[in-house]
């Protein structure tokens, strides 16, 4: 009996019920990944909701500051240079770099196939030493067997680096879903960081007046949670309210509830949170960023990221006219498609295809 490939996955926090872009692409991935080959994947933490066919190698963290993945990437490091892999699959361009060890493991060269679903080097909340990794990892890239972007946005910045990648986007999930009757307010996702720019989302709440505005999203490591929070209670809004992480249950009956979803970032790769509100039949605001205009949805969806007052009076007209809001799902590829593409792009092939994966259980996450 031939034994089956291996896979290496680097670079989510955790493979299930994480927020994070990163860590629901490795969450998807993985379980659909694993039916064909044998796949291991790098986490912080034990995960008992890890999909059971997933060998997860628990990494650690010195438990201070924002050192999580120092100990994370030594383990990763090691991993590809001595483990017996047939292919590394690396998640953003911090990872990249582990693909030289990959390269001079002495035991097997695998495969090596970076994906790149942001670029967010040049933001403040980086150092110097940071931004120099990041623009040293990215270059590295030039030496994977394959390069995937998350969207022809990070594909042309790629491209300028002399970086060839092929463009596969994110995925959603197309089972029956359930339409709601009432739905009340506006409704944004994500974790609380600078750049998904909240602070228009509040100035926008303030000119609503009554209409319910809610964050699901937990805070990272930053102030910005605490200056959110003085803002709200500076301009005294009673109708905007921070729920923290839920679980992604929770997040999908909150996105079938609303009666408009909000990004209003100002960096993004490809909003999951985006996705999963199309999903589930929310009418959709945008920022008008590259990422987001990546979506190549209607203009009437867009708007300026630093104009509150036209989010507010967006957010009016969507609640009164919700069909022109409304985005057909049918138009983007489901995580079956989207998976399958990526075994394929990389020589991973199996006689069948991916079984259609069925919903798992829910898991905690507010993605971004």
């Amino acid at each position: 009996m031939v034994s089956r490939k291996k896979m290496l996955v680097v670079g989510a926090r955790g493979i299930t019920g994480h927020e994070g872009g990163v860590e629901k692409f490795a969450e998807e991935f993985c379980k659909r990944a694993s039916e064909i080959i044998d796949v291991e994947a790098t986490c912080l933490k034990h995960d008992d909701r890890a999909h059971s066919s997933v060998r997860v190698h628990v990494t650690g963290t010195f438990g201070f500051g924002k050192t999580d993945k120092i100990l994370y990437y030594m383990k990763a490091a090691w991993l590809c240079l001595t483990g017996r892999y047939d292919y590394v699959f690396l998640l953003g361009i911090n990872s990249a770099a582990l693909g030289l060890f990959a390269r001079l493991n002495p035991r097997r060269r695998p495969q090596v196939t970076v994906r790149s679903g942001s670029i967010d080097y040049h933001l403040p909340k980086w150092g110097r030493l940071a931004k120099l990794y990041f623009r040293f990892s990215e270059t590295t890239m030039r030496f994977a067997d394959h390069v995937i972007a998350v969207s022809p946005s990070i594909q042309r910045h790629l491209s300028r680096k002399a970086i060839a990648a092929t463009v596969v986007r994110n995925g959603i999930t197309r089972d029956k879903v359930e339409v709601e009757t009432q739905r009340i307010g506006a409704l944004a996702v994500g974790r609380i960081t600078s750049q998904k720019n909240y602070s228009v989302l509040v100035e926008a709440a303030s000119v609503l007046g009554s209409t319910p505005v809610t964050i699901v999203g937990g805070p990272d490591k930053s102030n910005e949670f605490d200056v959110l929070s003085s803002d709200i209670v500076r301009r005294g809004l009673v109708n905007l309210r921070m729920e923290g992480a839920l679980d992604r249950k929770e997040v999908y009956d909150r996105l079938r509830q609303a009666a408009v979803f909000v990004n209003c970032s100002i960096h993004e790769g490809m909003s999951n949170s985006v996705l999963e509100a199309i999903q589930c039949g929310a009418p959709v605001l945008l920022s008008d960023i590259d990422a987001n205009r990546d979506l190549q949805l209607p203009d009437v969806h867009y708007f300026d990221p630093n104009n509150g007052t036209q989010l507010a009076d967006l957010i009016k007209k969507a609640m009164l006219e919700p069909e022109s809001f409304r985005v057909n799902r049918n138009l983007f590829p489901d995580w079956d498609e989207v998976v399958q593409t990526i075994l394929t792009k990389i020589g991973v092939s199996n006689d069948n295809d991916i079984h259609r994966v069925p919903n798992s259980e829910p898991s905690k996450v507010a993605t971004a």
